[in-house]
């Protein structure tokens, strides 16, 4: 295959026979660090394959939303309920899809540039935080949180006041100089449709993530509001649940333990580790826990106080352990 279409994505050069919505079209020479490819990706590996992870998470008929297999050959599969699945060779180096009908490129990219990426970030040795980041000056602070935190919705509001976006979904980390550097995802913001009214006008504004799915997208290209460089990550800030009757933001230091084990609850695909990989997740966030600080930030409930909210939080230079903007 040689691939009629070159992108960049978390500091990988793909090089793709399909379009890929959302990510950032590049000219690059050589082979690339991934291909992906329209194939069979069913289940024909070569060696026997063992179930590697189910997900908790179960349809009315009982079936997973997701399963993943490992074979002895090293390929590993990525099977949704929805009927789309990946194959990923052992090197990390090529990726299969299909998709069945009524499915769309659109939604098997929702899958490839989340948790398949996510694995391939995995399986070539680097660590991806499962956070949003903002280039604030010449670094990047990330937001990173449980499910429904808030983190597309803050890299969002950040977009809304002229900032630029590395992330809203996933973030690598890599270590070069002795520094932690973010690298960017791909160009795309996405929301559901009331923090799409609240942070960027009417829903209809933005458009649909696939015709199937209900979440909206900001197309952070237009504006020049990606950031589409790796740059020094300068502080983490883990999103706590929101209070309804805070009109500020509030921020606390956290201590070197709860720095780690918060980075380390906070990775992504950290459902598929190996041992050996988890060992170098440890090492990693072992570093960024002792370099960048990690803070616990808690804004307002009312979305629309969070732009205010942002602002103080950009332009507060921290003296104590612990700080309120009310």
């Amino acid at each position: 295959m040689d691939g009629r279409y070159h992108y960049t994505a978390c500091g990988l050069a793909i090089i793709s026979e399909l379009p890929i919505p959302g990510l950032l079209s590049a000219e690059h020479a050589g082979p690339g660090d991934l291909r992906v490819e329209v194939g069979d990706a069913r289940g024909d590996t070569s060696g026997e394959e063992r179930i590697r992870y189910v997900s908790r998470e179960r349809h009315e008929d009982g079936t997973a939303q997701l399963t993943v297999w490992t074979a002895s050959t090293g390929e590993h599969r990525f099977r949704y309920r929805d009927g789309t699945q990946f194959l990923i060779n052992e090197n990390a180096t090529s990726v299969a899809v299909h998709w069945v009908d009524p499915l769309t490129p659109e939604d098997a990219a929702v899958y490839l540039l989340g948790p398949v990426l996510g694995f391939v970030m995995r399986l070539r040795g680097i660590v991806p935080l499962h956070a949003s980041a903002v280039m604030i000056g010449s670094g990047a602070i990330a937001f990173m949180g449980e499910a429904g935190a808030g983190k597309s919705t803050t890299a969002g509001a950040f977009a809304a006041l002229g900032f630029r976006v590395l992330s809203d979904d996933l973030l690598p980390l890599v270590e070069m100089d002795s520094r932690i550097l973010a690298h960017p995802s791909h160009p795309r913001l996405t929301v559901w449709p009331d923090s799409a009214t609240a942070l960027f006008g009417p829903e209809d504004e933005l458009p649909a993530l696939t015709p199937t799915y209900d979440k909206r997208y900001f197309d952070l290209q237009s504006g020049h509001r990606f950031h589409d460089a790796p740059v020094p990550l300068e502080v983490v800030y883990v999103l706590a649940q929101r209070e309804r009757a805070l009109t500020g933001v509030t921020v606390r230091q956290l201590p070197p333990r709860a720095a780690l084990m918060s980075l380390v609850s906070n990775t992504y695909s950290n459902y598929l580790l190996d041992p050996a990989m988890r060992a170098i997740e440890f090492d990693v966030l072992s570093r960024v826990a002792q370099d960048v600080p990690v803070r616990l930030v808690t804004f307002g409930d009312d979305v629309g106080h969070l732009f205010e909210s942002c602002q103080r939080l950009i332009e507060w230079q921290p003296t104590e352990m612990t700080q309120n903007f009310l």
